[in-house]
């Protein structure tokens, strides 16, 4: 069985453990970053520095495997949808990953806040600013471009967090923090930033080069890089933010957008498991091997890769159910079962209580406003939807509608 360094260190005498370390870190599976970081315990530094490795044990090589089947899967799983539902799916995705990551950082924010700050996003002078960086960022992740420079880190920032970041806690240094900063559990300190700026510049500098020239597996290396952001700590707040922020870029371009905004998801299911695993590095008797931090990584990505995968599965078996149910119905134009089928639709993939505007439904079904109107009146006279504000005109499938054609 491989077990940590740490474990292995109250195992076997002083020798064997040395022996087996420099079997792990020399072997043929392993992998060097070449990125140095300090040991750590009791809330300090040690003397001690090592460098980041892993070992490319049979385990973690079949998480990688399992992620990259998962990513294909929800490809195909994406490509089944109608083409009206995909935007408002992903956008479902991108408010959940929004609200998780902002919880695991204790910055307070509802769904219907972030849902309001997508909808300012599509004006062309949005009034209400709040969140409008985070849910652009997000919206366009896939399109976010690999850091090259140390600009990079702060536009990321700029863009993501600053705007919710206290005055007190803004970055004072040309590009990031001057001064110290320390991470505390309530009872302990569990983490000190890099110190100094000129050292944080230096230490995103050799991560920029890992990312750019290294030749490891890329979910392996990707996560590496997270750790090692997390570590450097280059700003006194919005780290973890911007730190999933950039695994997740990266995982867009290698896997798929969903895959990549599911991350802090399943990082706020199972935060215990996220900090421990970081915590873990940098003691000392692990000596720098990341092979189980990469475990729990891929693990935590994998589950909510799943969710989406069951989520998605789900909803395909019920548009089935409503393609039937709507074939079934005789006493309905042929517009009316295309609107009605749009509505419940979304309605399933997004949400039981959307509402959809006149213009969207426009939009959506290409009908004339003069033909919507028309068969609005058609779906609200036998009480399949109704009118939830006049001005302007937005409307929601009835709730026995609903149950009626996908019984609870």
């Amino acid at each position: 069985m491989y077990e940590k360094l740490s474990k292995l260190f109250y195992k076997l005498s002083q020798s064997e453990y040395n022996t087996e370390y420099e079997k792990r870190f020399s072997s043929y599976g392993s992998y060097k970053t070449n990125l140095k970081i300090k040991g750590f315990r009791k809330g300090q530094f040690t003397k001690d520095e090592f460098e980041l490795f892993y070992v490319n044990i049979p385990s973690l090589m079949n998480l990688n495997n399992e992620v990259l089947m998962n990513s294909s899967k929800i490809k195909s799983l994406v490509h089944l949808l109608p083409e009206f539902v995909i935007k408002p799916y992903f956008n479902k995705l991108i408010i959940n990953e929004a609200q998780s990551n902002n919880e695991i950082e204790g910055v307070k924010s509802t769904k219907k806040e972030l849902g309001e700050a997508l909808k300012e996003l599509e004006k062309s002078e949005p009034k209400n600013k709040k969140f409008i960086g985070l849910m652009k960022t997000y919206l366009h992740i896939e399109d976010i471009n690999p850091f090259e420079k140390l600009e990079d880190f702060r536009n990321i920032y700029d863009e993501l967090v600053s705007e919710e970041i206290s005055l007190d806690n803004k970055p004072d240094g040309d590009l990031f923090r001057k001064s110290y900063v320390e991470i505390n559990d309530g009872n302990n300190t569990t983490h000190i930033g890099v110190i100094g700026e000129e050292n944080i510049s230096l230490e995103l500098n050799n991560l920029i080069t890992y990312l750019d020239t290294s030749e490891q597996p890329n979910l392996y290396k990707y996560m590496v890089a997270h750790y090692f952001y997390e570590y450097i700590h280059p700003f006194y707040d919005g780290n973890g933010r911007t730190g999933r922020l950039l695994v997740g870029s990266y995982l867009a371009r290698y896997l798929e957008k969903y895959s990549a905004i599911t991350f802090s998801y399943a990082v706020n299911k199972n935060k215990s498991v996220y900090y421990k695993a970081l915590e873990d590095i940098p003691f000392p008797t692990n000596k720098g091997e990341m092979t189980f931090y990469l475990m729990d990584m891929l693990k935590l990505l994998s589950n909510g890769q799943k969710g989406i995968i069951e989520d998605l599965e789900i909803n395909l078996m019920k548009l089935e159910k409503i393609k039937k149910y709507l074939i079934n119905i005789n006493n309905l134009s042929e517009e009316s079962k295309k609107i009605l089928y749009i509505l419940v639709t979304i309605s399933v993939f997004v949400s039981e209580n959307i509402h959809l505007k006149s213009q969207d439904l426009i939009t959506l079904s290409k009908l004339s406003r003069y033909k919507l109107e028309k068969v609005m009146s058609e779906l609200e006279s036998v009480e399949f939807v109704e009118l939830q504000s006049k001005n302007p005109k937005s409307y929601k499938v009835c709730d026995s509608c609903l149950e009626e054609i996908i019984p609870i």
